[in-house]
């Protein structure tokens, strides 16, 4: 059974591991607002919908207050770049100038999900199950799912495959993400082990070679949410899951004290 461990302060991260970081959208603090970049802070006023501007305020926060323990430095200092190659945004991939830590964020409803490792690439993905309930899922499963796949979830009681759908669905966009490649690369290039089976990255078109390096597997928050992590290293990787609420919610001027 996964424990998240509840923190009031940023744990150091070793070569060796991956810490993922719980939070909610209930974790908001105006504060968060003084460690987002300029671009950051612009996109951030660009949603229209207030949960959507929430959850990407706490991403780059959580982000930023992780990292800044790391590098010794001012969260709002830390240089990211979040520049999408294609149209200049900053909505891309978050990345570091040396490229030495990796980090993937992931939200849906009120979860917020962050993962870091160091020298490894890594991909989180967490879907609300909710938002989908109305849907067919045999229209679902249309450039997600492979043959073997389909196949695979049409043997699953129906009360169960809307569940299974975003289990293939978290378990692809975790490796796309760790990857870098996003839904840029169709997830029917991809293929997982199925729902209820042990995680595994059994094909990924163009990337054969990295299927030795991938470390898959569910994280486990709650029946209406669904998610997976990834992760690519030649080492073995020790999993430390935290749950952020309180780092969250504390002060400003506690989090300067600890550093």
């Amino acid at each position: 059974m996964q424990q998240w461990e509840v923190i009031h302060s940023v744990p150091h991260l070793w070569n060796d591991t991956c810490h993922v970081y719980l939070a909610k959208t209930t974790d908001f603090q105006p504060w968060h607002f003084q460690l987002l970049s300029n671009a950051e802070l612009e996109y951030a006023l660009s949603f229209r919908k207030e949960q959507d501007r929430i959850r990407f305020i706490i991403g780059c926060a959580l982000s930023r207050l992780v990292l800044a323990e790391q590098l010794n430095m001012p969260p709002h200092q830390v240089p990211i770049d979040r520049t999408c190659p294609k149209c200049q945004k900053p909505h891309g991939r978050p990345r570091l100038p040396d490229d030495k830590l990796h980090w993937s964020v992931s939200h849906s409803g009120d979860i917020i999900l962050v993962a870091f490792t160091v020298n490894a690439l890594v991909g989180v993905d967490v879907e609300w199950i909710r938002p989908f309930i109305s849907y067919d899922t045999t229209h679902m499963i249309e450039g997600i799912l492979t043959e073997k796949e389909a196949v695979h979830l049409s043997n699953l009681p129906k009360k169960e495959r809307l569940k299974g759908i975003l289990s293939y669905w978290t378990r692809k966009e975790a490796v796309l993400k760790a990857t870098g490649e996003g839904l840029n690369t169709s997830p029917q290039k991809v293929e997982v082990s199925g729902p209820y089976q042990k995680p595994v990255l059994k094909k990924f078109e163009g990337h054969q070679d990295l299927l030795a390096q991938c470390s898959l597997m569910d994280l486990f928050l709650h029946p209406e949410y669904q998610a997976s992590l990834a992760i690519f290293s030649h080492l073995p990787i020790n999993l430390l899951l935290y749950d952020a609420g309180m780092l969250m919610k504390m002060d400003l001027e506690i989090h300067d004290h600890h550093r």
